[in-house]
């Protein structure tokens, strides 16, 4: 039987890190399909979470939009997560686990992993399996964001064709504040949010509101949270009157203009990128969430980093709501 990604990255990442029981990436991505439109729906089940996934999960979301894209039942692809918002990306408490960092506190464990450990991990999982299914998918692909859209939910956000949002939605990569401006598919977000706007986001590491990100053209439209379920639907059902073979030869000629553009330089951007910026030197001051995670737990290591700038530019809602800026 052929292994999944996660369990070929076994002797490569710290598996004592990592979750990988298939009962519990099963529950915290479902698959479901409308009972009478040919519409299906993945959505992120973690909620107590705020929707941050195992990492060997992420490989879950990828298998899920293949098997929808070969059900001729299927048009469309929902994305939408359970609970307070649509996701936050990989869980925090795995970073660092998944490209072969250590538990311990002793220079065996903390020794830097090579680069072959860095990049197959984000080659073949964060991007192979997961991101690149959904930007290669031939059905339409819709993101139902409400709350937190960050990380690897960003990710799906940027990969699919529309995105539907309410007011609250906040989107951005958390990477961007750990890791420096680099590990990320630069085609994906240079094209969704222009280049200014891009540079702003990676440079400043702050989110961008769902209004805002409306107005760039990145999100579709904004819609009363009590209406977003409702909205989705009528955008996904606008689509299901397209024949199949219509909206499948179309999505092929995008991706055509896509590679004409730079995507599959984009995309590499993505995982070598990534191998770089986890190798980054940090100086004195700096930093270093990986030591902080290590030494004050994951909680309070967000909340400090996120106190250190202006409610403007913080991830946490709750933070930029107390001190007068936008909830998230």
């Amino acid at each position: 039987m052929k292994k999944s990604e996660y369990e070929l990255l076994e002797g490569q990442w710290d598996a004592d890190g990592m979750e990988t029981d298939p009962k519990v990436l099963e529950k915290s991505v479902l698959y479901e399909k409308h009972p009478q439109k040919p519409i299906a729906y993945v959505t992120f089940n973690a909620p107590d979470r705020l929707n941050a996934l195992p990492v060997a999960s992420l490989e879950r979301v990828g298998d899920l939009v293949r098997e929808a894209e070969v059900d001729d039942d299927v048009k469309v692809i929902v994305f939408r997560g359970a609970g307070p918002c649509f996701g936050t990306g990989a869980d925090a408490s795995e970073l660092g686990h998944y490209i072969g960092y250590g538990r311990g506190k002793d220079r065996a464990s903390r020794r830097r992993p090579a680069q072959r450990q860095r990049m197959l991990p984000d080659r073949n999982l964060i991007f192979g399996a997961f991101t690149n299914p959904i930007t290669n998918c031939l059905k339409a692909t819709i993101s139902q964001v409400h709350g937190y859209c960050y990380g690897g939910h960003m990710q799906i956000a940027l990969a699919t064709d529309l995105v539907v949002a309410s007011p609250d939605a906040l989107f951005t990569h958390p990477a961007f504040r750990y890791l420096g401006a680099a590990p990320q598919d630069m085609y994906a977000w240079i094209e969704n949010l222009g280049l200014k706007k891009m540079k702003e986001i990676m440079l400043t590491m702050r989110p961008l509101e769902a209004n805002e990100a409306e107005r760039i053209g990145f999100v579709n439209k904004v819609v009363p949270r009590d209406e977003l379920d409702q909205w989705t639907e009528d955008y996904a059902t606008a689509i299901t009157m397209m024949p199949l073979d219509g909206i499948m030869m179309g999505k092929a000629m995008m991706q055509m203009m896509m590679a004409a553009r730079g995507k599959g330089v984009g995309e590499m951007t993505g995982w070598v990128g990534h191998g770089w910026a986890t190798n980054l030197v940090l100086e004195e001051g700096e930093f270093n969430f990986l030591r902080e995670r290590r030494d004050k737990g994951l909680g309070r290591t967000l909340r400090e980093r996120d106190e250190a700038v202006a409610p403007f530019f913080r991830l946490g809602g709750r933070l930029r709501k107390r001190d007068g800026g936008s909830s998230a």
